[in-house]
């Protein structure tokens, strides 16, 4: 790269000393936006769990979405992040209508992160219910993982400035964004801080450093595992630091990594007979429990994830889609995946390091391929990513010996430079200025979901939902409702997803049929072949029923004051008729129907059928 003009001041300025601190400060200010987020989804859930009864109220307990435990430090430790539980609080959490009538019985959604709850514990012990200052806090995160990964390019790359291209890379990327301003995803900053020192530490301790370097890099590495189950991804880096970039006998190379096997292997033993994991819905796979459908979901998900970090298209953007959607543009992503791969080949063949990183980020994408394309989730996998193309844009502009000569492959070279260019450097700024915009509209339009209208008498009712739009914010509006002092309804009953048009008949006095239109009441059907729309994001992560645990035909589930019974079931075991049968007569004062008006986005009041009389419920499409 020549040494003159504004080229060797933008040199200068990436191998500037102070670089890891100046990256920093860039980050916390464009963060900034996030300390006015109030609570979001999980974060209801954690109060719950950590603001202590003198702060919840009694409905609360009645309704046995918390326990007599809120606030100790061991439930801090063991249930923050464990909303969902067969064994502890699935029948309860149905009962009162936080999670629908149609949940599978086997649901598990609960993770094992002690200590990233220690932090969420710790604050509420300092800060109260002060949601900025734990925003503050999850920026404290940020930037000592901004200043890490700036670190440790440094440590690994040469020259200086290609190592501080990469940094620059990874700060501007929007991925981190969406984690600073949700509380409740500061465990991703932690298992990465944890991560990035383990792996400091190996390469210190295998360039010739203290035995003390690694313990280090193991202590480290339990840290990240501890924080969130993300932590895997350190493993997959310190692995292939052993394979490529390790220059010690094979033997030795294999025997580095022995201790870092027994931590992880040991870390997943303990997670899994603490009885931790996700499975029985959808929204995650567990690989252990679940291996064909998480098999399937990295067949699918890995190259989305890998495609985002090349060209900078948001990899959230297939949660907008049908899967049918999805399944068509896929061989177009592997294909553009593939093309990606053969263009690094001249700098993969002659630089280990780029290997390295290529691998590191391969791997450390199977882990978040548990559940749905999120660029929230790639903080790990942008490590590699960003070193790569750190390193190809630098090495590239520099006119390293790798760089081809033959004409076809210098043009696709070129081609590929112009695109992590242009994705990387100001498309990607754009979309960091624009992120707590962009962010706030998503945030905005969950809550919407969340807002079910005056609570005047709701104390002394049920809440009967004819069409939930979104079905995962029930388990969070009590919880709302709840902080904001407001009464809680007696208890919540949604008869159907809002994700088509419903029929609804009026069999007698106390009862009533739901069928849906097309398909079944569970899944989206637009009968679109391109198709987006934010219904597909509210299916996706309000899904409590995989297709392996099929409904039948006759089945009821018995709720307080209300039965449902499956009529008909389609061909995968998905419920297409449902009859509700309530205790009482479906105009008496206790019960207050909603309905979701989709032109609207809001509830409207449900004025319930007269007896044999049937009305459409309109869906979004």
């Amino acid at each position: 790269m020549p040494g003159c003009g504004i080229r060797s001041r933008l040199v200068w300025i990436l191998e500037h000393r102070r670089l890891p601190a100046i990256l920093c400060g860039l980050a916390l200010v464009a963060t900034l936006p996030a300390l006015g987020t109030r609570l979001l989804n999980d974060d209801f859930c954690h109060w719950g769990v950590l603001a202590g009864p003198s702060r919840l109220g009694d409905d609360l307990f009645d309704s046995g979405i918390v326990t007599e435990e809120s606030g100790r430090l061991s439930a801090a430790l063991s249930e923050l992040f464990a909303p969902v539980d067969p064994g502890r609080n699935l029948a309860a959490l149905r009962n009162y209508g936080a999670i629908p009538w149609w949940t599978y019985d086997g649901l598990r959604v609960r993770f094992w992160r002690p200590l990233s709850s220690l932090t969420h514990w710790l604050d509420y012990r300092v800060f109260g219910s002060s949601a900025v200052a734990m925003h503050a806090h999850n920026l404290v995160w940020l930037a000592a993982v901004m200043f890490l990964v700036t670190t440790l390019y440094r440590r690994l790359m040469a020259p200086a400035w290609i190592a501080g291209l990469a940094a620059v890379v990874y700060v501007l990327d929007d991925f981190s964004y969406f984690p600073a301003m949700w509380i409740a995803n500061r465990n991703i900053f932690l298992s990465l801080f944890f991560g990035i020192l383990s792996l400091l530490a190996h390469h210190r301790w295998c360039q010739g450093g203290s035995w003390a370097a690694g313990a280090g890099s193991v202590l480290f590495l339990a840290g990240s595992l501890l924080s969130a189950e993300a932590g895997v991804a350190t493993f997959a880096y310190l692995f292939a630091y052993a394979m490529i970039l390790d220059e010690a006998s094979r033997v030795r190379r294999l025997l580095s990594l022995v201790p870092a096997v027994l931590v992880t292997v040991l870390w997943r033993i303990v997670y899994s007979m603490l009885g931790y994991g996700a499975s029985g819905g959808s929204f995650y796979s567990d690989p252990s429990r679940e291996p064909l459908r998480y098999a399937w979901a990295m067949l699918v998900r890995g190259p989305i994830l890998i495609m985002r970090e090349w060209c900078g298209i948001p990899a959230d953007i297939f949660s907008y889609m049908p899967d049918s959607t999805t399944m068509l543009f896929w061989p177009v992503v592997v294909a553009f995946v593939v093309v990606v791969l053969v263009a690094l080949l001249p700098l993969l063949r002659v630089n280990r390091l780029a290997r390295f990183w290529l691998v590191g980020m391969h791997l450390s994408v199977l882990p978040i391929c548990a559940t749905m394309p999120m660029n929230r989730n790639l903080l790990f996998v942008g490590i590699g990513a960003c070193g790569l193309i750190g390193q190809f844009i630098g090495g590239f502009l520099a006119k390293e010996s790798w760089v081809p000569k033959r004409r076809v492959r210098r043009v696709l070279a070129w081609g590929l430079c112009i695109l992590l260019i242009a994705a990387h450097l100001p498309c990607a700024l754009a979309a960091r200025i624009a992120a707590p915009l962009t962010t706030s509209k998503i945030v905005g339009k969950v809550r919407e979901t969340m807002e079910i209208g005056s609570p005047e008498g709701l104390a002394e009712q049920d809440l009967v939902v004819v069409n939930a739009p979104n079905p995962a914010s029930f388990l969070y509006i009590p919880l709302q409702q709840a902080h904001k002092g407001e009464a809680l309804p007696r208890a919540v009953r949604i008869l159907a997803p809002g994700f088509g048009q419903l029929e609804v008949v009026r069999k007698d006095e106390k009862s009533l049929m739901v069928r849906a239109q097309s398909g079944n009441l569970l899944s989206c059907h637009s009968g679109h072949v391109l198709d987006m729309a934010w219904v597909y994001l509210f299916e996706a992560i309000s899904t409590v029923r995989s297709a392996d645990n099929a409904l039948r035909r006759g089945q009821k589930v018995e709720l307080p004051r209300m039965s449902a019974e499956v009529v008909e079931v389609d061909s995968r075991g998905m419920p297409v008729e449902v009859l509700f049968t309530f205790e009482v007569s479906l105009e008496d004062e206790s019960l207050r129907w909603l309905q979701w008006n989709w032109k609207k986005d809001r509830y409207d009041p449900f004025d319930v059928p007269a007896v044999g009389e049937r009305i459409n419920v309109r869906g979004p499409f």
